[in-house]
Order: C-alpha cells, then structure tokens, then sequence
C-alpha cells in the first residue's frame, strides 16, 4: 500500500507543482493576469493543442481500429456521467443546459494528457489522446447543442482544434508517414502545451467565485463520482472487451474534474458562465481527491 501511495505521488507531484507555481503566479500578479494570459490562451487553442492533438494522432500506438473497445469504454463513461448529471440537475433545481455540459466535458487536456504520460509513458498518452479527441468530439457536438438549446453554429467545428482531429484521424486511417524532423518539431510542441496548459490552468483557478460554491461544489464532486462508477462499473463486470492498459487509462478519464472548455462554451452562449466557471475551478481542486483515487484503482 506504501508502494502505491508514493507512485502515485510521483505521478501527480509533477502536474500539480506546475499548476500550483501558475496559481501562484497569479496571485501575485492579479491585477495583470488576465491581461498575461489571455494572449497565453490564445496560443494554446489555436497552435499548442491543435499540434499536441496532431502529434499524438500521428503515433503509431494511435490506432483508432485497433483501440474501438477502448472508445467504446470511453462514450459509457461520459454518456453514464450525463445521465447522473442529468437527474441530479433536475433533482435540485440547476439548469440542465448549464449543469449537464459540464458533466460531459472533463480536463482531459490541461491535467489529463500529461498524467497519461507520467502514469502510463508514450504508449498511454497515446491511448489517452483517443479519449480526449472523443471527449472533445461529443462535446462540441452533443454537448454545444444541450448548451444552446438545440442551435449549434457550424463555427464550433472550423477550429483549429477541430481541424487538427479531423487531420489526424485521416493520418491514422490511412497510415500517413511522418518524417523525422516534423515529429521532433510535434513532440517540442506537445510538451511546450503541456507546461502551458498547468500553468494556465493553475492561474485560472484564483477566479473562484464563492457565492456559486453549492453548484461549484455539487458539480465538482458530481463529474468524477459518476464517470468513476460507470467506470468501476465496466471494470467489474466487462461488457466490453478493454485490455488491462485501456481499463487503466479509461480510470484515469474517469477521475478528472470538469474542463476548462465547459466555462469557455458557456460564455460563448452566455449560460450562466459564472456558475459553470464555479463547477470548473471548484472541480479542478477537488481533484486533489479524485485523481488519486482513479489512479490507485487504474494501478
């Protein structure tokens, strides 16, 4: 049990050292930081993750095929989290529009993709890029229509990061070669995201909002809780055919809190931003709690 606890320290210390030294800087720099990271988040939506998602894609170990099962696991994960989301909403009165979305979307980008890689190396961060281009695809789909209501603007999917998924699955369908120098330039360009992502991530999260802590509170807890049960649900019982490494890498899926996508796409739509904001960041610090638990039943 010793030995566990301290992998799994080892695997999470890393991520939330980076994210604590972004919270950090904020809080020293408030007045400024949302000026300094604006540009900042801009470069990650638009070049760092699109090329992140490209590189990763790229792999061989990306082989949509070959990994059918895993994105099988990975939609029962995600639907099973909307549907608790669904009735808890309704249960106390949130709006589904705004309570639900956010259920559907975790941080599988900013804290997900690098724990993948310190937990499970190349091989599992490849495995972890087919949930998070799954993850991405029905929320910018099913996801942005629960938000709107059922009026989607096709702008959603000329993305960059739209773009870098539609490129990347033709790249692995059709066993693309890449060169050399081009995937050195990817693999600069992931881990440069990477760092960004924790750092932006950690800044973002001095803009918790107290008078929205019951929603914030409810939702943080409410995303991994149910997404872990569906999870530890198929573990048990395996009604679809994931290997031990795909188990162990849907887990981790699992286990992350709200994403900061769910806050961006309910400002766009003006959904009551603030209390999904309150999900996200309240979410993101409860994953103190969570992403440990994912990663002992994931080892």
């Amino acid at each position: 049990m010793l030995e566990l606890f301290f992998k799994i320290a080892t695997i999470i210390a890393p991520v939330f050292i980076v994210v604590l030294c972004g919270y950090v800087y904020a809080r020293f720099h408030s007045f400024t930081v949302l000026e300094q990271f604006a540009p900042v988040n801009q470069l990650i939506s638009n070049l760092l993750t699109p090329m992140m998602i490209f590189g990763a894609m790229c792999q061989k170990e990306f082989d949509i095929i070959a990994n059918l099962a895993l994105i099988a696991a990975g939609t029962w994960v995600i639907f099973g989290s909307v549907l608790i989301g669904y009735l808890v909403a309704r249960t106390l009165g949130f709006s589904v529009k705004t309570f639900v979305p956010a259920m559907m979307f975790n941080n599988c980008g900013n804290m997900g993709l690098p724990l993948a890689l310190f937990a499970f190396g190349q091989v599992g961060f490849a495995q972890f890029a087919i949930l998070f281009v799954l993850c991405n695809m029905l929320f910018f789909s099913i996801g942005a229509w629960i938000i709107s209501g059922g009026k989607v603007s096709l702008r959603l999917f000329k993305t960059p990061i739209m773009a870098a998924m539609l490129a990347g699955v033709i790249v692995s369908l059709l066993h693309v070669p890449i060169p050399l120098p081009m995937q050195q330039a990817l693999s600069l360009l992931s881990n440069a995201c990477i760092v960004m992502m924790m750092l932006s991530l950690g800044a973002r999260l001095i803009d918790i909002e107290f008078k929205e802590a019951k929603i914030g509170l409810i939702g943080g807890i409410v995303c991994p809780l149910s997404s872990l049960l569906f999870a530890v649900i198929l573990l048990h019982f395996r009604f679809i055919p994931v290997d031990a490494a795909q188990m162990s890498t849907v887990l981790l899926f699992a286990s992350l809190p709200p994403g900061v996508f769910a806050y961006i796409l309910a400002d766009a739509y003006d959904q009551q931003p603030s209390k999904v904001a309150a999900i996200v960041l309240i979410g993101n610090v409860l994953s103190l709690i969570f992403v440990p638990l994912g990663l002992a039943l994931a080892l």
